[in-house]
């Protein structure tokens, strides 16, 4: 027994050595620099190390080039948390660049597996990218590839996995220079993995601009780091001035324990807009710690629809409980693939359920099926063991369904109940998650509910929460460019993406107290044009989660 327990301590020590690797670069020691492969992919003038830093974008003379900076080192696949940084000095203009860890495993012609088509777009398979935009100028088209209509500033942050796009946001902290100082902005990036996913956190000049953003089913691989850099006809400096990294930890360990469809290749028109069918779900559902819900909208024989839509998912338990699963919002006759944690609502996933499947699509049903359009949506649950902190195990409904805004007569805030929760013995965390978006439009009072911004408080046992509900990022949406109006500011949604929920944590009140109790209120919007087409409303769901 005592020889066990020292070759598994052996074994665990030598696991977490393995996973531990540190390395800095300033680009000051010739035969390190020897060891950097410095990549032209195109254009005539490449990239080159010189009194101390990596200069890979060299202003006017750098037109329509690719040039990366490829790192010797291999990044194991044996850590649970990765430290990657570097100090970068970019400039207004071109294109942009972008930091990249490409996984060993898919390479197999050198002087090619490192070219990324535009480097603000690292999108490598099964490998992690940070994208770095400094162009996306403003456009006064509706309907045109270009979505800054709002003329915002052009410093943009996305982050990648596997090929694809998965985040990007504006952001708040100014990386670039005004290219008449050298001033350089340092960049730092943390992967934390966790069961099913990664935690991915962004800091520049020591700001965070992105706190753990969960990337659903980025696992473990061995890597290796480039830094790369594009222009076009426009030009920008790009300089490298230092690059370190640092692994710790051991990775943890999950598995996939099973998997079932919500939906399977429905296809949703005039005809079929809320089908519905009963699911039973796996008998080992409980076990899991990760669920990752994909949704895969795609069009029938005859095409994807038109219109951006609201759509969303229910399950209806067997109290005859409606819970929204998720909500999103169709794009403008585009596919698109969806994922994402819908691990609060495991205590449901038990037994036989209805599932309700919705897409408001008006698309006329067709006798000939290979005209038919409309939109054909799978939804597959993942079900995964590995480990949680917290667990869910209530799941309660609170405010539920469509609420006319803006009514004189019969104001939203008198619909909206107040409610007294009881905290489980058990619990030991909550949170409630609020999703609202808001539809209708001129001729109502200022545009409401698709285009007007809503303030909104909730009371939780005396303490107010205020929050506006209006998204502005919708030009960023990774589904993108699409041929409507994709690009505006709404009321709490975007063309071809999930609806976030407002998410307010409820641990203190948990530990603190026997009781919670909720108030919604909204603003003091009237309608002056009520009874005229298009009245506003707000969808609203809301439901508070208890964990142990």
């Amino acid at each position: 027994m005592k020889k066990t327990i020292l070759s598994l301590l052996i074994l665990l020590m030598t696991v977490y050595l393995i996973a531990k690797q540190e390395k800095v670069y300033d680009f000051q020691d010739t035969e390190i620099n020897s060891t950097i492969t410095l990549k032209n992919y195109s254009g005539r003038v490449p990239a080159r190390i010189e009194a101390g830093y990596i200069n890979l974008m060299r202003g006017g003379w750098s037109k329509d080039t690719s040039n990366a900076a490829i790192f010797p080192d291999i990044i194991n696949d044996k850590a649970e948390t990765e430290n990657y940084s570097f100090e970068m000095y970019i400039t207004r203009g071109a294109e942009g660049a972008g930091f990249a860890l490409i996984s060993t495993q898919n390479i197999f012609d050198d002087s090619l597996s490192y070219y990324a088509e535009s480097w603000e777009r690292p999108n490598f398979k099964g490998s992690f990218g940070l994208g770095i935009d400094v162009y996306n100028p403003q456009s006064s088209h509706w309907f045109d590839e270009f979505g800054n209509f709002y003329g915002r500033e052009e410093r943009e942050i996305s982050l990648h996995w596997d090929g694809k796009e998965v985040y990007k946001m504006m952001s708040p902290v100014e990386f670039r220079s005004d290219g008449m100082t050298e001033v350089l902005s340092k960049f730092d990036i943390r992967l934390k993995y966790v069961t099913a996913g990664a935690l991915v956190n962004v800091a520049i000049n020591d700001t965070t601009i992105i706190d753990s953003y969960f990337i659903p089913e980025m696992v473990q691989y061995p890597k290796q780091p480039v830094i790369g850099a594009t222009t076009s006809h426009l030009t920008c400096n790009v300089i490298v001035s230092s690059f370190a990294y640092k692994t710790e930890g051991v990775k943890p360990s999950f598995s996939l324990i099973d998997t079932n469809q919500l939906l399977s290749d429905e296809i949703f028109h005039a005809g079929n807009r809320r089908p519905e069918r009963y699911i039973t779900f796996p008998k080992n559902t409980q076990k899991a710690d990760k669920v990752i819900l994909t949704i895969d909208l795609g069009g029938p024989e005859g095409g994807v629809a038109d219109w951006d839509v609201t759509a969303a998912i229910y399950l209806i338990d067997s109290d005859s409980t409606k819970y929204e699963l998720i909500r999103y919002i169709t794009p403008y006759r585009r596919a698109f693939v969806w994922k994402t944690d819908i691990t609060h609502f495991l205590p449901l996933f038990t037994g036989e359920k209805k599932i309700i499947g919705r897409v408001d699509t008006w698309d006329e049903v067709t006798e000939d099926p290979a005209e038919q359009r409309g939109w054909k949506v799978t939804a597959t649950l993942d079900y995964y063991k590995g480990k949680a902190e917290y667990k869910p195990y209530e799941v309660h409904n609170l405010w539920s369904g469509s609420f006319e805004y803006g009514d004189p007569e019969n104001p939203m805030k008198d619909m909206l109940q107040d409610f007294v929760i009881k905290v489980p013995k058990a619990a030991k965390k909550g949170v409630l998650r609020v999703t609202v978006t808001g539809h209708g439009m001129s001729p109502n009072t200022d545009n409401a509910g698709e285009f007007r911004p809503s303030d909104r408080t909730i009371i939780i046992n005396e303490d107010s929460y205020e929050n506006t509900l209006w998204k502005t990022d919708c030009y960023l949406n990774p589904c993108r460019p699409q041929d409507g109006t994709w690009k505006f500011d709404r009321t709490g949604w975007a063309p071809g993406d999930l609806v976030h929920p407002w998410v307010i944590d409820l641990t203190e009140y948990v530990q603190k107290n026997k009781e919670i109790s909720f108030t919604y209120i909204p603003d003091d919007y009237v309608n002056e044009g009520k009874g005229e087409h298009w009245a506003p409303h707000h969808f609203i769901e809301a439901q508070v989660i208890f964990y142990k």
